[in-house]
């Protein structure tokens, strides 16, 4: 199995506006102009909590690197994600997947995925993020994961249209799962 450098600082005000911003219905949030940023009140991402004005220079910066969008909306400002910050938070997101410490459920998460040459750099993309996160490499285009990740695999390979392609499976069995939990250190972690 590969493994992929994975550098998680995603204590940044940008990161967590980003990682806010995808985990929002619709890839974005809105705010009223009139009674200022509240999003510092909802802000439930990371460890550390960032003031209105960390807040207000991430967004700043994310619409500087054309991250995110923001339209006018009556007396309102819709904050959304761009298909390059789309791209970054699902990166981030990834990156996240290689620590999750949460209760095992006994399921497998597989991904498998066909993918031809003509769309190499979404099976390349597609296949970096799954080592990434820390997916187990079964073949080189079959891999698993211990945790719920069918929104995030749903989001990539949507955005780089690998939709027919690519396939999701949930698996209660597999023969050699003692050695694949030992791998992937779930020894303890399931009821």
């Amino acid at each position: 199995m590969k493994k992929v450098e994975k550098k998680t600082n995603n204590n940044s005000a940008m990161d967590q506006i980003l990682l806010h911003l995808y985990d929002s219905i619709d890839y974005g949030f809105s705010y009223r102009m009139k009674k200022g940023l509240w999003i510092d009140k909802y802000f439930q991402h990371g460890n550390k909590r960032f003031n209105e004005k960390e807040i207000k220079n991430g967004i700043t910066d994310l619409r500087k690197q054309q991250l995110i969008q923001k339209e006018k909306y009556n007396d309102s400002v819709v904050i959304s994600l761009t298909e390059k910050g789309r791209l970054r938070a699902l990166n981030l997101s990834f990156k996240n997947f290689y620590n999750r410490k949460e209760k095992w459920d006994g399921k497998w998460r597989m991904i498998a995925f066909d993918v031809p040459e003509k769309c190499r750099k979404g099976r390349n993309a597609l296949r970096y993020r799954l080592r990434l996160g820390g997916f187990y490499e079964l073949q080189e285009s079959l891999f698993l994961y211990p945790y719920d990740c069918r929104k995030e695999i749903n989001n990539l390979i949507e955005l780089f249209k690998l939709e027919k392609y690519v396939r999701f499976g949930l698996l209660d069995f597999i023969d050699n799962e003692k050695s694949i939990k030992l791998k992937m250190g779930l020894t303890n972690n399931k009821e």
